[in-house]
């Protein structure tokens, strides 16, 4: 996770490596690194799987976390970092006609920020909901609603653990799951 085979890379962006390593290893999301973007001199792109603790084949929800780094110029100490995430849960019925899902939402990954990371700069984002009924031949097929949180920003120091942790913890949240420390373990509901 978050190879380090790459040589010659800034001091920054080699700290915002090691940071997010260091972050991977205990977010209750798995993580594995992918192909980036070359939007940047110097990128990492990490996918998230968030697993069904009742159902190992089947996945509560999914994303992206991707790092851009353009080097230091003259009197920027650290560089240009800039941080996209994606996050896709598939929704229950009830909560999919929430008339202000995209509104908390937001509100979750604004409160994750500011949990984990502290300011941030330029936070600029979308919220998705698609609904999704199947016809024809494939009419027996049940319904779906899906959540599709997309956005950006630009941290404000190389250590991106903040980060990482804010969008695995938004990745919980549209999943539905509570937030527990690890280790606590949730009491089914009395019927």
């Amino acid at each position: 996770m978050v190879s380090s085979a790459v040589t010659d890379v800034p001091a920054p962006f080699a700290r915002a490596l090691g940071t997010l390593r260091d972050a991977a290893r205990n977010l209750r999301v798995q993580v594995k690194e992918v192909p980036a973007p070359r939007a940047a001199r110097f990128s990492v792109a990490l996918e998230g799987t968030l697993p069904d603790p009742d159902d190992d084949a089947h996945e509560l929800a999914d994303g992206t976390f991707v790092v851009l780094f353009d080097p230091p110029t003259v009197g920027d100490a650290d560089g240009s970092f800039k941080v996209i995430v994606l996050v896709r849960a598939e929704l229950d019925a009830e909560m999919s006609v929430d008339p202000v899902l995209s509104e908390v939402a937001w509100a979750w990954l604004t409160e994750s920020l500011t949990r984990f990371t502290g300011p941030v700069d330029a936070l600029g984002g979308s919220v998705t909901r698609t609904i999704t009924t199947s016809h024809g031949a494939v009419s027996s097929r049940p319904g779906t609603v899906e959540l599709e949180l997309r956005a950006s920003w630009a941290p404000q120091t190389p250590d991106l653990s903040g980060h990482l942790e804010a969008w695995a913890h938004v990745m919980r949240s549209c999943a539905g799951l509570p937030d527990v420390p690890e280790g606590v373990a949730v009491l089914p509901g009395r019927s």
